[in-house]
């Protein structure tokens, strides 16, 4: 009878044990996520919408509304409508830091910027690899619209870009007159030129994102 009655008492003895264990984890669980919240300063959605219609309506000085506050990479995303004074309306999307000291409407999404790189290279190794050149000036805005608007404006434009200000016997000596001025095929195509016609005329492709 001894043995079964200490048996019984043990049994007892682990299940209490068990729950008590289980009572724990549970409020350490529910301490960690507290403390994780407030200890590093997250601040509540309802707080990231209020900063974030404060901000714009005294910035603009137009009515604000807040569409939606999420969480993405551990960050808020809030997209807000603002109304000017003619009644037009507009949305904007906003990213704030959890604690709420930091904000910007201009996030890079670091995997679409790194594809975006990649095909803006390929597509200009490709130009190079065809011989295209394209003559123009550094200063001058029809140049900065061929290589920022058309051609993206990337670092690795130097393989094809030559600048008459600073080669300016490379310029004279392929003739060029006129800026921006394409070489391809030792054939010269003087003005602005389109993204369709750099394809079209080399076969490369740069397809955007």
């Amino acid at each position: 009878m001894l043995s079964i009655t200490f048996i019984k008492l043990m049994k007892s003895k682990e299940k209490f044990i068990s729950v008590i264990t289980l009572i724990v984890g549970l409020i350490l669980g529910f301490m960690l996520i507290f403390l994780t919240d407030y200890r590093f300063g997250k601040i509540s959605t309802s707080e990231v919408s209020k900063k974030v219609k404060d901000l714009y309506e005294l910035a603009f000085g137009t009515n604000v509304e807040i569409i939606s506050v999420t969480e993405e990479s551990n960050m808020y995303r809030v997209v807000a409508q603002a109304t000017d004074s003619i009644g037009q309306k507009s949305v904007i999307e906003v990213y704030m830091s959890q604690d709420g000291k930091l904000v910007s409407d201009k996030i890079i999404k670091l995997d679409e910027f790194t594809a975006n790189l990649i095909k803006q290279k390929d597509f200009i190794d490709c130009l190079d690899k065809k011989g295209l050149k394209v003559y123009g000036i550094n200063t001058d805005n029809i140049t900065q619209v061929q290589l920022g608007y058309v051609l993206g404006g990337s670092r690795f434009l130097n393989k094809i870009f030559v600048d008459c200000d600073v080669s300016i016997k490379q310029c004279l000596d392929n003739g060029i007159k006129v800026v921006p001025t394409i070489v391809y095929e030792n054939k010269t195509y003087e003005g602005l030129k389109t993204l369709d016609w750099f394809e079209n005329k080399t076969g490369c492709r740069f397809e955007k994102i």
